[in-house]
């Protein structure tokens, strides 16, 4: 039975199927764990995801939608039990796991370039579409040029890459068999992952925006391989639709933004100002029920809670109690209930409005995540 360092994957990342027999098979939550003697589907670790493929056993071919780790083993997540000692055949999803060893060979290329910079490798991550690894300090913009060119100059010279395995096999009792992977005389890093043949293969790498982390630490984003060109495609595609929307060239398309984003601020201020207004005018028609009624229900479908506590400022100290609503039907809104009897209306509020969540002392206030049917009405029919 081969462990975790020495699965087949591990000794050669290119083999895509593989004949093996069941181990074991044991049932946890709606899924099944299968151990195999051996496996080319790749158990998550390292940082890299793990492969995904399908076991056929006679007729039936199961989908393995993961592989963990328990200790050194690779359990394989499927659907269905598998019998223990069954002869199987083992594939993997070919084009993921090519992609995988491009990001992750990739980052061990661009790890190896900051760490000629004196900027270590603190931690990494493979995303689905976007990468990123951790540094000390983020670069300067000429800092990211002169990583990017490098970087990409060792692609070009399709550098061999190599694994290798100390004599001994020494085994860690949490990582497995102990790995070395060297590319050419530029890196050597210990590793569990699957890598490449040569840097050529990972066709290209393009550095991102940084990220700000804790202690001074930066998030370089980065992306690799045929990535690149999904990447391309879709910010192509986001480009374009941004033209249409905003009817200029993509030159312009930065500064039409800007304009559109000062523009919105000054509307959105221009609003808050008549909202405040209009919520004045409409709290001072309340006062003059404040006196008439000894609950006085006030709702307003297209306005919001910043809306109602407004109100709330110019009728806190008026006699009665007031109900104050916003939102209508499946949106939900915002609800408000102060004044003399506040507990004693807000509780009824709550049998009425099936959707309303909150509390308070003195001012209930809550969110209706919806309304139901008829309930407005029925709340008009007892307070308006």
């Amino acid at each position: 039975m081969s462990i975790i360092g020495a699965l087949a994957c591990q000794k050669d990342s290119y083999l895509k199927s593989l004949a093996t027999r069941v181990i074991s098979c044991h049932k946890n939550g709606n899924k099944y764990e299968v151990e195999l003697e051996d496996t080319v589907l790749f158990p998550e670790g390292g940082g890299q995801p793990s492969d995904t493929g399908k076991i056929s056993s006679g007729s039936d071919i199961l989908e393995v939608e993961s592989v963990i780790r328990a200790g050194l083993k690779a359990l394989h997540l499927v659907d269905k039990p598998l019998e223990t000692g069954a002869p199987v055949n083992l594939s993997v999803d070919w084009e993921r796991r090519f992609d995988h060893m491009q990001q992750h060979t990739g980052q061990h290329l661009l790890s190896a370039v900051l760490d000629k910079r004196d900027l270590p490798t603190l931690s990494w991550n493979m995303g689905d579409m976007i990468n990123y690894i951790e540094i000390p300090r983020k670069l300067t913009d000429t800092e990211r040029e002169e990583v990017t060119k490098e970087v990409n100059s060792y692609i070009t010279q399709n550098l061999p890459i190599s694994v290798e395995v100390p004599p001994d096999r020494e085994v860690d009792e949490v990582k497995g068999v102990m790995r070395i992977i060297h590319i050419g005389d530029l890196d050597s890093n210990a590793c569990c992952g699957t890598h490449l043949k040569n840097s050529g293969q990972i066709k290209g790498i393009v550095l991102l925006n940084q990220i700000a982390g804790k202690g001074g630490n930066s998030r370089l984003n980065f992306i690799a391989g045929d990535r690149i060109f999904k990447f391309a495609e879709t910010s192509h595609s986001i480009l374009r639709a941004l033209n249409s929307a905003t009817s200029v060239q993509s030159e312009q398309l930065v500064d039409k933004v800007n304009d559109l984003v000062t523009a919105t601020k000054r509307l959105q201020n221009r609003q808050s100002t008549l909202l405040k207004e209009l919520a004045l005018l409409t709290a001072a028609d309340l006062k003059t029920k404040a006196g008439e009624k000894k609950t006085v229900f006030f709702h307003r479908a297209d306005v919001g809670l910043d809306f109602l506590n407004q109100m709330f400022k110019e009728l806190k100290d008026q006699p009665g109690t007031f109900v104050l609503l916003s939102g209508e039907g499946k949106d939900g809104g915002a609800a408000l209930v102060f004044g003399e009897d506040t507990e004693q209306v807000s509780k009824e509020l709550k049998e009425t409005l099936s959707g309303l969540k909150g509390g308070g002392k003195g001012k209930f206030q809550g969110k209706v995540s919806v309304y139901g049917k008829g309930e407005l009405e029925a709340l008009k029919r007892k307070w308006a």
